[in-house]
């Protein structure tokens, strides 16, 4: 496991689009590289071409950026980052961002398997897609909790600077607080929180911001943070309430509310609930769960046999491991793999990470399998994996 710099801001509206943050917590939150990759790499549209090569090239690139010693600080290759085109940082910095609002969102909300599940607001099925705006601002992704939906916002930047972590709120950050406030309240007071990630030549570090009136208290706060000693100073945020209120993206307030409830049927594999990114907005025109079965089978057929037999819970498993080497000599190699099927229940996360400590790190949402080892480290052999996924001892 790896861990970034992380902040823990608390921010309350004071008048209409307007407001005041101010730090509550700092720790090194915990990261799984794996989990990093999978979240990123194997995002696609289901509903198009599915091609596990693609994702495999997708997994190679963002490990060569990467430079993660088992235990450490998580790093980015800064020379070859700043000598890259603008592109391939934005994929850098974006995929840093969408993999660590998830790792964010696991640490915070203490998330154990079978308790949680995981929308992109670009791929909500067809009973949630009713219950918000399908256009303007938005944030990203969309966490069921046993509380109640929580919506995620991640943004990833490049930060040159070399205090990766600003004293002070940047602009852009102000102006997404005053947008999310604002779409909060269009649908009912919706709970929600957001990520700020910074990827330079210090390092990687994030900014979490969480709303006052959560209704979750300090529970937010895990292990992995020391609380602040209450002297933090508050940081206003927002624009005018006229531009707040009728600028770009905002939302009607007669907005219904969505439920509570949990939801279920949604378009993409889950163990955690993780959905593709890249689907359409679009209601499809079958059952989400035909198309992501009917995706995941013909990943497996068209995916490269490993050179020996390779099962999970005897299940047969179709990947092979690939080196991070776009840059040079790879300091990581990275196996994304399918199963024939879908595996029984995995131990809790936490206790997944724990076992793989220093030697691998593995990461199975449904039929989708992503491992990472460094090129030091052995490869796993596939009854190491099975006891990491599924021993309950």
């Amino acid at each position: 496991m790896n861990t970034v710099n992380a902040r823990v801001w608390r921010f309350a509206p004071r008048s209409s689009g307007q407001g005041a943050a101010w730090i509550v917590g700092r720790g090194q939150l915990p990261v799984g590289l794996a989990r990093l990759v999978h979240i990123n790499a194997l995002a696609c549209d289901l509903q198009s071409v599915v091609d596990l090569q693609t994702k495999e090239l997708e997994a190679r690139l963002l490990l060569s950026y990467v430079d993660a010693p088992a235990g450490s600080p998580l790093q980015l290759d800064h020379q070859s980052l700043i000598a890259s085109s603008r592109h391939i940082r934005s994929f850098v910095s974006e995929c840093a961002g969408l993999g660590l609002l998830t790792a964010a969102s696991e640490a915070l909300f203490s998330w154990t398997d079978g308790t949680h599940e995981l929308n992109s607001f670009d791929a909500l099925p067809r009973p949630l897609s009713k219950s918000y705006q399908s256009s303007g601002v938005r944030p990203d992704l969309l966490f069921h909790v046993p509380e109640g939906p929580i919506a995620g916002e991640a943004r990833g930047r490049y930060r040159k600077q070399k205090a990766l972590l600003p004293k002070r709120l940047l602009a852009e950050q102000r102006r997404r607080l005053a947008q999310l406030t604002t779409w909060s309240a269009a649908h009912g007071d919706h709970s929600y929180f957001m990520s700020w990630v910074y990827v330079g030549p210090a390092g990687v570090a994030v900014d979490i911001f969480i709303p006052e009136a959560s209704g979750s208290g300090d529970t937010w706060l895990t292990d992995w943070a020391d609380t602040e000693d209450g002297n933090s100073q508050e940081q206003p945020f927002g624009e005018s309430g006229a531009d707040a209120a009728s600028g770009p993206g905002a939302l009607p307030t007669n907005q219904k509310s969505p439920t509570g409830a949990m939801a279920s049927g949604v378009a993409g594999e889950e163990i955690t609930g993780l959905k593709p990114l890249g689907l359409m907005v679009e209601e499809p025109t079958r059952p989400p769960q035909e198309i992501a079965e009917e995706a995941m089978s013909r990943l497996y057929e068209t995916a490269p046999e490993p050179t020996q037999e390779a099962t999970l819970a005897g299940i047969s498993v179709r990947g092979r491991w690939v080196p991070a080497d776009a840059l040079g000599a790879a300091k990581h190699e990275v196996m994304v793999g399918v199963l024939a099927e879908r595996p029984p229940r995995q131990v809790a996360m936490r206790e997944r990470m724990a076992r793989s400590e220093g030697r691998f790190d593995v990461c199975l949402d449904g039929r989708l399998l992503t491992v990472v080892r460094p090129v030091a480290a052995p490869k796993p052999e596939w009854h190491q994996l099975e006891r990491t996924l599924f021993d309950p001892r």
